[in-house]
């Protein structure tokens, strides 16, 4: 069955389509083997600075954390902000380091009076909230997400942890552990584990690329489902980058930890790692199709931008391409009609009408956490809208928007991608492979250009219809050349 797809539901980052460990020998011999990855090492400089830590539950709501550090340092820093959500490092309490005298600079700052290799403190967590769920750390009654990014100090780059926890939990992570179950965490800022009294894992991979689905609590579809949406849509974007993702990939989905009538689900895909959190009250029959959507986007995300290592605030590409990608795709995986992908263009219109359009795409990348920041999502999925209707029309059918992601994964225009390269920069040089490419990208991307589909969709043998229900996208009469453009777009 055909679903219709609302990317005003919530939905990931934007609200758009869009094992009980004791205190025992095991712990003993851990220790003594990070000592060893120490002496090995060499010399630790700041740039480079690891540590060893034990974070132990000992009941929802609160955990300590004991943080052993491969050098001694006298300044930590916690962050206080993500996607927007302010005040995590409010919750870091009792920070102490082991031989000296620690004092608060400010929220989040803590400054001791000599060097510590040792250091532990409190992390209070309160009651998740809508905003906060899908990007901060939190605990309920029998399960929780645990995000490294605000749980752990930021000068630390690698890790390696364990875990205490309350009798009946198990901890699951796209990290990889030893036969400890000592977690190797080499980013501890895209690190996520889910913890919890029911907590299902099975492995699987997709044409060579190792797959974990971690479910949590009772939720109203099965296992074997997200795996086999999952799978598809992974070798979907496998043959559109023709990159293989080089680490394990994780797809933990729990229940929602807040009653909220108006939410089905909440979602971010951070590092390797896709979260997912269903709301089991939800009002919807079928969710087999809507996982295929939702994997859609939140898988891509997996290749973009978690798998370029590019710098800089490019967001309209990696959130607003990745939704019309995602809408592409899910058209492509028969989820829905052609039909349902133009009404959904449709609406995404009439959210971008609603809203001012002064500022470039970059311009609104940057400001993103600052405003609403609906532009970089709905205007730059009609932007890339607009891209592949051109290079579909300039190509005679043959070129499409998919191309430039493999472009782009294979460096032919740009050499080899390396870490530290500016995104707008490596992206708008792929875009812009020809000279009308090239002005269309400054023109909407660069500039501010307001998107006017009413002016531009007929050059396409497409029209736009404005009645009191919403914007109306509609096949007009086609010429030849029309027809095998919108052939190559999925119109029989």
């Amino acid at each position: 069955m055909l679903v219709s797809v609302n990317v005003l539901e919530s939905q990931g980052t934007s609200g758009l389509y869009t094992k009980y460990l004791l205190k025992s020998s095991t712990q003993i011999r851990s220790s003594f083997v990070f000592l060893l990855i120490l002496l090995s090492a060499g010399v630790v400089t700041a740039q480079n600075l690891r540590g060893y830590a034990t974070i132990s539950i000992s009941y929802p709501g609160q955990i300590t954390v004991d943080v052993q550090l491969s050098k001694p340092v006298n300044s930590w820093s916690f962050r206080n902000a993500y996607a927007g959500v302010l005040g995590s490092a409010e919750r870091i309490e009792d920070f102490r380091a082991v031989d000296a005298a620690v004092q608060k600079a400010a929220v989040g700052e803590y400054r001791s009076d000599r060097n510590a290799s040792r250091i532990s403190y409190t992390v209070k967590l309160p009651k998740p909230t809508l905003a906060g769920v899908s990007h901060l750390s939190w605990l309920v009654d029998d399960h929780g997400v645990l995000m490294f990014a605000d749980l752990i100090p930021v000068e630390v780059l690698g890790l390696s942890v364990q875990f205490v926890l309350p009798v009946d939990w198990s901890v699951q992570s796209s990290s990889p552990r030893n036969v400890d179950e000592i977690y190797e965490v080499a980013e501890p800022e895209k690190a996520v584990f889910c913890v919890g009294r029911d907590l299902r894992q099975s492995t699987s991979t997709v044409d060579g690329m190792t797959l974990d689905v971690v479910l949590n609590g009772k939720l109203p579809f099965k296992e074997r489902d997200v795996v086999e949406r999952a799978r598809s849509v992974m070798q979907r974007y496998l043959a559109l980058t023709g990159f293989r993702l080089r680490d394990n990939s994780a797809i933990v989905i729990a229940p929602l930890p807040i009653k909220d009538r108006n939410t089905t689900w909440k979602a971010e895909t951070r590092g390797s790692t896709v979260l997912l959190l269903i709301n089991p009250d939800a009002a919807i029959k079928r969710w087999k199709p809507q996982l295929t959507v939702i994997f859609t986007h939140e898988i891509l995300h997996l290749w973009v931008p978690n798998s370029l290592k590019l710098e800089g605030d490019y967001d309209w590409f990696f959130e607003g391409f990745t939704l019309y990608t995602a809408l592409r795709t899910s058209l492509e995986l028969g989820v829905i009609d052609f039909k349902e992908y133009l009404a959904t263009l449709g609406r995404v219109y009439d959210t971008y009408r609603a809203h001012p359009d002064t500022l470039s795409l970059i311009e609104e990348s940057e400001r993103r956490w600052a405003s609403t920041g609906s532009q970089v999502y709905v205007k730059g999925m009609l932007v890339a809208f607009l891209y592949d209707l051109m290079m579909r029309k300039e190509s005679g059918g043959q070129k499409s928007l998919a191309d430039s992601y493999r472009t782009l994964f294979t460096g032919q225009l740009t050499g080899q991608l390396t870490d530290g390269a500016d995104g707008n920069e490596a992206i708008i040089n792929v875009l812009g492979s020809t000279a009308e490419a090239r002005n269309f990208i400054k023109s909407y991307v660069e500039n501010s250009t307001a998107v006017e589909l009413d002016k531009v969709l007929p050059a396409y043998g497409l029209s736009i219809l404005f009645t009191g229900k919403g914007s109306q996208l509609r096949v007009g009469d086609l010429n030849q050349d029309q027809k095998q453009l919108l052939r190559s777009l999925g119109h029989r």
